[in-house]
């Protein structure tokens, strides 16, 4: 029966504009989600390594929403990549090679932020053996391409795609300085995180 019903609306011609529909949903959005997603990964992320923020009950649930964000940002990016593809926007040298083609500027942040991102994510995967290791830094070091990655992310959202409203263009920029402001504090909570019983 199901079979029939497909069928029946390959030949009658709705089944094609519903998947164009689809199709034009996920370009249109899923880059956004993928944005949204890392910005909120890196937000989470910094808040969860904080020990004078957060009880540790509460770092451990940080943690978990932080890998949970992360896998919703890279989930995000297949469709966003495919659909350019896709469309035609970008040919599949320009999509994995972030010095190629014409649109070197848009193009190319957003091939480098995927790479960084890809990075940090595999690097939070293989935590375990980077902690039992002779160089427990290293996981850290690795892990912060996450830093590395977002702000070519934000820039490539601004600069590849349509015009970003004015709203969506200060928001990156409260976010980015936000996290900007977050870091530069660290140093000076450190001596505070040691002192914290």
């Amino acid at each position: 029966m199901i079979g029939l019903l497909t069928g029946f609306a390959f030949a009658s011609g709705t089944f094609l504009p519903a998947l164009r529909a689809i199709g034009s949903l996920l370009d249109f959005y899923s880059g956004v989600v993928a944005l949204v997603a890392l910005s909120l990964t890196v937000m989470i992320g910094l808040l969860a390594t904080g020990r004078t923020v957060l009880a540790p009950r509460h770092r451990v649930r940080a943690q978990a929403v932080h890998r949970a964000t992360a896998f919703v940002a890279l989930a995000a990016l297949v469709p966003h990549i495919a659909a350019q593809l896709v469309r035609h926007r970008l040919g599949a040298v320009q999509a994995f090679v972030p010095v190629s083609g014409r649109h070197l500027l848009g193009y190319g942040l957003g091939t480098a932020a995927f790479y960084l991102l890809v990075t940090a994510a595999a690097s939070g995967i293989a935590r375990g053996r980077f902690a039992g290791g002779r160089r427990p830094w290293a996981w850290r070091a690795v892990h912060l391409t996450a830093y590395a990655a977002w702000p070519p992310a934000v820039a490539h959202g601004l600069t590849a795609g349509r015009t970003p409203a004015p709203w969506v263009t200060a928001a990156y920029a409260l976010c980015l300085g936000a996290v900007a402001l977050a870091l530069a504090a660290r140093p000076v909570l450190r001596p505070r995180e040691r002192r914290a019983p």
